[in-house]
């Protein structure tokens, strides 16, 4: 099957991904030298990473990817602060594009947690060597896993209103444009 595509439509495509990918690199760069707030930085470099997929598509949203991906461990000075972004924040804004094409709410609701516990388990085994032992074993960490759960899908439900509004707000105007 050939993709019919007007003539500027892949030029909007590429200028779009190239403008929004840059400003998911600069996301990810302020992230690494602010001193508070970091968290938000990852945030912010998905968000914008998920207009590139809702504006162009699925495959512009994996090339943004691993274009920003790569940026970021290239420019960002400390590289192990890209991690986040390349092992969850910007993996997950496109598996979650995927899981959700499924419309089915309980196999999504599943299929989520399982894609934050695949990030979740290598993250506290690498994080515990570096904890006390007493940090590492008993109900705080029970709890703690727990209290993830509960803000991963809070994470998704902000997730989830930005699309929302996104859709309702703002690219109607961009469109207009």
């Amino acid at each position: 099957m050939v993709d019919h595509v007007k003539p500027g439509d892949r030029t909007r495509k590429l200028t779009l991904s190239g403008i929004l990918s840059a400003l998911v690199v600069i996301a990810l760069v302020l992230e690494s030298i602010v001193p508070t707030g970091r968290l938000g930085f990852y945030i912010l470099a998905a968000f914008i990473l998920s207009v590139i997929l809702l504006e162009n598509n699925i495959k512009w949203g994996w090339g943004a990817y691993l274009v920003t991906s790569a940026a970021g461990f290239l420019l960002v000075p400390e590289k192990l602060n890209v991690l986040p972004y390349i092992l969850f924040f910007g993996l997950y804004t496109l598996l979650k594009f995927h899981i959700e094409s499924l419309r089915k709410l309980w196999i999504e609701i599943i299929l989520k947690l399982f894609a934050f516990n695949l990030f979740l388990w290598p993250a506290w085994s690498i994080t515990k060597t570096f904890l006390p032992e007493n940090l590492t074993h008993g109900t705080g960490v029970i709890l703690a896993g727990i209290g993830l759960q509960v803000a991963f899908v809070l994470y998704d439900l902000l997730f989830t209103s930005w699309i929302r509004y996104y859709f309702e707000k703002i690219a109607p105007r961009l469109r207009k444009a």
